[in-house]
């Protein structure tokens, strides 16, 4: 049976039972004529896993929007950084909201199957899981709504079409359930602590509604939920852990050093399983069932040490930023280079140049070529943490902090048009104790620098946390590291200038929601973190070096006419392609005519320029080029410009005294360096002089 479900308000309609009737649960939810079809499907957990196994996928068939894939297969490929960065938006939104004691393998799979190039399908398909997961007999504490807000013109507007989209200077994601909100994402050209709060909330009364729409769906199709309790003597154990956790052993955690408090921890854990290994063993009690009892305690238990002491585990105060150590320039030959730490967290980073060829072409849903000139990527290798583990390329992991960080400095960048190089960040984590995003934010920004890129403001970040007491009191933490990462409520990065926030991604694992106040008070604490670590920043380097590393190579602009750009390019780019080859530079053309050469040390760039300029009738009067005797005539020398472009030296023009010894004076094939005397565009006559010659 399958029923049909509208909210005239936001456009949408949604199918339920017609599609994917063998999946736990699906949804067909349309916007317009943007579909997005999303599944459920779970089986049961054959063992304790230790963790939620819920995978999330998110995929855009070509064909939603009437393109067939182009490379030699014709089909989708791997999964691109939109898709997988969509996937992990759904995740983090519903991943905190499953019961505590569910373990079910849990697969959600989300496919784009109609785009009608207007209605973004990003907000769409976390909506549909949500629904999906809530029409399931999954447990699940939903259901969830998701809201586009962006800033134009100074208003916010609520899930704008894409043309819409593209001209705002602020765009949030917000994600949440009734109570409160659960995930927000979101970039802006400078955004005040105020005005984030105020969209918060703009987007939450959007979130209710979709969210009491999506419970009158469940109450019309009566779901029933299945139990999902394993069979474990959850409280007997739970006991044991609650006793073994003595004020005494929770206090000897308290180290400020992460390796020291690894190796107390592990102390602790042993010394609990030494105690009870004879009736573990004789239960067949697992030890990551332990494992996972043990963490969910002594989070609630070194939450309340914490507020009783007054200070973190690590002996910070609640605001305290760790210590920062700052290199510049390490790298000899890369052209912009940093090395950024801050407590037990070191990231590496360096910048690149290159020409627009270098820019990455991936060929886009939504956009049919799409080429950034600004590329970052972030690399954590396992040796960060001190563990083995086969590396397999950038997980998903890296590919969101790393768009994070990208995010973030996209705001300071200099306009195209203005610095028409490629830049290429790249920061290797070397080691991490919480937060390497936000350093990577920071080591970005110096390496920027560093290579004297004209960034117009410098950009910091810091990670927030969040603890809730039992008796309900909650406490903001600045520049969490990787233990209270783990046992906070809350998960808050923040980036942005002096100015205003950049970039902001937050996780919330507090399912009732979260009182206005603390955002405030939150968002308030970050920009104070936020500053102080651009003042360290700024005591090692304030301002973009004067110039750009000498390892850079050249890049010359001028403009031509535009209709001479297929005489430059030539049949099937032969011109272009002898140009560059002969040369050793990149020429990149844009469609007002502009022309960037670029070329390094090895290049010759004033051939390149003389050899676009002669092709495309951009021949100035007085112009000298060293150009190579081509044919010699009774009336004077033809001499080649640059291949297929000859002029002529009249024999006016040439001194008497070589006027009879032409063959001996101009050989065929010689070089000689000429001056232009006249140009007739029409004809495409160019009379030349030698330089030097009064004539």
């Amino acid at each position: 049976m399958s029923k049909e479900f509208t909210h005239p308000a936001y456009g949408y309609r949604v199918d339920i039972g017609s599609y994917a009737q063998q999946a736990d649960g699906a949804a067909w939810l349309q916007k317009g004529g943007t579909i997005v079809l999303s599944t459920v499907v779970q089986e049961p957990a054959k063992e304790f896993p230790g963790f939620l196994p819920l995978t999330v996928d998110y995929r855009e068939q070509f064909a939603a929007a009437g393109k067939i894939p182009g490379g030699y297969f014709k089909r989708e490929g791997k999964w691109t950084d939109k898709e997988v960065l969509t996937a992990r938006l759904i995740d983090r939104a519903i991943r905190p909201l499953f019961p505590d004691k569910f373990f079910n393998q849990v697969q959600v799979y989300n496919l784009l199957l109609s785009y009608d190039q207007q209605n973004l399908p990003t907000s769409l398909a976390l909506l549909a899981t949500s629904i999906a997961l809530s029409v399931s007999p999954i447990p699940f504490w939903g259901p969830v709504g998701a809201v586009e807000l962006v800033r134009v013109d100074g208003q916010w507007i609520v899930d704008p079409v894409h043309e819409v989209r593209k001209k705002a200077d602020v765009c949030l994601l917000v994600a949440g359930t009734a109570d409160g909100i659960c995930m927000v994402e979101g970039r802006a050209q400078s955004l005040s602590e105020k005005e984030f709060v105020d969209a918060l909330f703009v987007g939450h009364k959007v979130i209710k509604d979709q969210v009491d729409w999506q419970k009158e769906i469940v109450a019309s199709l009566d779901i029933k939920k299945e139990p999902h309790e394993l069979a474990l003597d959850w409280d007997g154990w739970k006991n044991r852990v609650h006793e073994y956790l003595t004020d005494d052993r929770v206090k000897s955690l308290c180290k400020a050093d992460k390796i020291e408090r690894g190796e107390a921890m592990s102390l602790v854990k042993d010394g609990f399983f030494d105690q009870y290994r004879t009736e573990l063993e004789a239960a067949k009690i697992s030890e990551s069932f332990i494992e996972y009892l043990f963490d969910d305690l002594l989070k609630a238990k070194v939450t309340d040490l914490v507020f009783v002491q007054g200070k973190r585990i690590d002996g910070r105060a609640f605001n305290h930023v760790r210590s920062i150590s700052i290199g510049v320039g390490l790298l000899p030959f890369a052209h912009g280079s940093s090395l950024f730490k801050r407590g037990g967290t070191q990231a590496l980073t360096t910048a690149t140049l290159g020409s627009a060829q270098d820019e990455p072409r991936t060929e886009m849903l939504i956009e049919e070529e799409s080429g950034k000139s600004f590329i970052l990527h972030y690399n954590f290798p396992s040796f960060s943490v001190g563990e083995v583990r086969p590396m397999r390329g950038p997980s998903r992991r890296d590919v969101g902090h790393g768009n994070l960080a990208a995010t973030a400095l996209s705001a300071v960048l200099p306009e195209k048009s203005d610095f028409p190089y490629t830049i290429r960040v790249v920061t290797d984590i070397l080691s991490s104790d919480g937060s390497s995003s936000m350093a990577t934010v920071c080591g970005s920004t110096l390496a920027l620098m560093d290579g004297g890129i004209p960034i117009k403001d410098m950009v910091s970040g810091v990670a927030m946390g969040l603890l809730k007491s039992s008796t309900g009191a909650f406490q903001a933490l600045t520049d969490i590291s990787g233990f209270e990462d783990q046992f906070g409520l809350m998960d808050f990065k923040v980036a942005g200038t002096a100015h205003g926030i950049t970039a902001v991604q937050m996780d919330i694992k507090h399912k009732e929601g979260l009182p206005r106040q603390v955002f405030e008070k939150a968002l308030v604490q970050a920009r104070e973190g936020r500053l102080h670590i651009l003042e360290e920043m700024k005591k090692i380097l304030a301002a973009p070096r004067p110039e750009l590393s000498p390892l850079v190579p050249k890049i010359i602009s001028f403009n031509i006419d535009p209709d001479k750009i297929g005489a430059v390019i030539g049949t099937g780019g032969k011109v272009i392609r002898e140009i560059t080859t002969t040369t050793n530079t990149t020429i990149d053309i844009e469609a007002d005519g502009k022309v960037n050469i670029f070329g390094g040390p090895e290049a010759d760039l004033e051939k390149a320029i003389s050899w676009v300029k002669v092709v495309s009738g951009q021949i100035d009067i007085g112009a000298v080029f060293k150009g190579k005797v081509s044919r010699l005539a009774d009336f004077g020398v033809f001499v080649e410009l640059v291949p297929g472009q000859v002029g002529l030296v009249h024999i006016s023009a040439i001194e008497k005294n070589k006027q009879r010894y032409l063959d001996k004076e101009y050989p065929i094939g010689s070089e000689l360096v000429v001056k232009v005397l006249d140009y007739d565009p029409a004809s495409g006559r160019i009379r030349l002089a030698p330089e030097g010659s009064s004539r």
